[in-house]
């Protein structure tokens, strides 16, 4: 259990490193405003008396002018984004680095080996993996100004050629960088979302590990925040920083060529052109995106709470957890395009010590109905899990804006499915599970929860 749960942990690391980079550049402009006003007053004062027709009489008359000046400083405040890539986590799988018998079978993008533990897999294609913490990269003007070149980091970054079947990789098979510096160029092969692009690059490492990476990358998105790509590089490096009591080095030098498929979610990408779009002006793509979506759940079966010994009732809520995390959702062009399809990076549904599945890229369907503005939404949907447990649920949630990014969640919900632990190995406390089916509520909050409604999302 404490694999799944320590993923709770990457939603606060991912807020908190967010605060380190830029996402917004903000342009002030002061300006003195003048109002000038002019007010012109005539009094009439006739002769009193009797008047024969038609004879005129001089008239007493006078006119005042007053004039007034009022100065008032103004200050304007526009927002753009500061970036080209501002991302969130990604994760990739390598083919074939630790050979053909060797490796511990990390799954596809990589994905797997989030959980910490060892893969039963026994054909083990995706032997090596790479992370990566919130990229982040800007315009880098060089080149005559061509508006391709990027200059970037990352919070962290690690590179696993795993050569042996252990579940921990050795200091002779992993590199790890801390804020490394890239330099990559963009060329757009599609230049409307999904942007479909070739990226070489150039990295250096220099803490802990001192590495040098030099590859490609073939990059489709970004839309809702995710992306697929596809690597080809090679990286080699050692651990100098590394020593032991004896100050001598541990561990050794690690090279190694690299091919394989990754996914990043929460990672947005914008067009040097884009950098001069307001934020209030700019084109969203999804519907929904949320850093994640946490519940306390009441399970409807009698077994014991997830935080306890209990067994399920009226008085022992909450029996659970459901989250969910990185998420999207896109529209569909269907009806009156409110339907949508979305999925996230990882979703969890701890209902109860017996009743737990756990997936990675799970798909969701559903329909969006805003009730009012875009501040209070219902939406019934359905949700298939499909590795490494197999699961899925029907249900309906209301959500409501609370505060900017913030919404309040309460779903109701059938849930059915096995958690299909013969596929792992490493969770022998969760060996004795089996298929359940339950009704559950869940109540409590999307974080980091951006809706947008159909109009923002269609309009050109």
């Amino acid at each position: 259990m404490k694999h799944i749960y320590s993923l709770a942990i990457i939603p606060l690391a991912a807020v908190f490193l967010a605060g380190c980079f830029s996402a917004t550049r903000i342009e002030t402009d002061t300006y003195t405003i003048t109002q000038r006003d002019t007010t012109i007053r005539e009094n009439m004062r006739n002769v009193p008396g009797e008047r024969d027709n038609g004879t005129i009489y001089p008239t007493s008359r006078s006119v005042e002018i007053k004039r007034s000046y009022v100065n008032r400083d103004s200050v304007v405040n526009r927002y753009y984004p500061a970036f080209l890539r501002f991302g969130g986590i990604e994760t990739a799988g390598f083919i074939g680095t630790g050979g053909s018998t060797q490796g511990s079978g990390n799954g596809l993008f990589g994905l797997y080996r989030l959980l910490n533990g060892k893969y039963a897999d026994s054909t083990k294609f995706f032997t090596g993996y790479m992370y990566r913490i919130m990229p982040y990269e800007v315009r880098l003007r060089a080149f005559d100004d061509d508006p391709n070149w990027t200059f970037g980091t990352a919070a962290f970054e690690t590179f696993i050629n795993q050569r042996d079947s252990s579940a921990v990789s050795g200091s002779n098979e992993s590199l790890m960088g801390v804020l490394p510096i890239y330099v990559r160029h963009r060329f757009f092969l599609r230049d409307k979302p999904p942007y479909v692009m070739v990226v070489p690059f150039l990295g250096l490492g220099l803490i802990p590990s001192q590495y040098v990476n030099l590859g490609a990358t073939l990059d489709v998105g970004s839309i809702g925040g995710f992306n697929i790509r596809a690597y080809a590089g090679f990286v080699t490096g050692t651990h100098l920083l590394f020593q032991d009591s004896a100050q001598k080095a541990v561990g050794g030098d690690v090279s190694f060529p690299y091919v394989g498929l990754g996914v990043s979610a929460l990672d947005f990408v914008n067009k040097t052109e884009e950098l001069k779009v307001e934020w209030k002006d700019h084109h969203h793509n999804a519907i929904e995106v949320a850093v994640a979506n946490v519940e306390l759940a009441y399970s409807t079966t009698d077994s014991a709470a997830v935080f306890g010994s209990k067994k399920s009732s009226i008085g022992s809520f909450p029996t659970g957890i459901a989250l969910r995390f990185a998420s999207a959702s896109v529209n569909l062009p269907v009806a009156d395009h409110h339907f949508f399809v979305g999925t996230s990076l990882f979703n969890l549904m701890a209902l109860s010590k017996a009743e737990i599945a756990f997936g990675f890229l799970p798909l969701r369907v559903g329909y969006r109905k805003p009730l009012i503005g875009n501040d209070l939404n219902l939406e019934p949907f359905a949700e298939y899990t499909y590795y490494p447990s197999t699961a899925y649920q029907i249900g309906v949630k209301a959500s409501m804006k609370i505060y900017d990014w913030t919404q309040l969640e309460v779903t109701a919900a059938y849930a059915h499915g096995s958690p299909n632990l013969d596929v792992l190995t490493g969770f022998e406390d969760l060996k004795s599970l089996g298929d359940f089916s339950t009704f559950y509520l869940g109540i409590g909050f999307g974080l980091g929860d951006v809706f947008h409604t159909v109009e923002e999302v269609e309009r050109k």
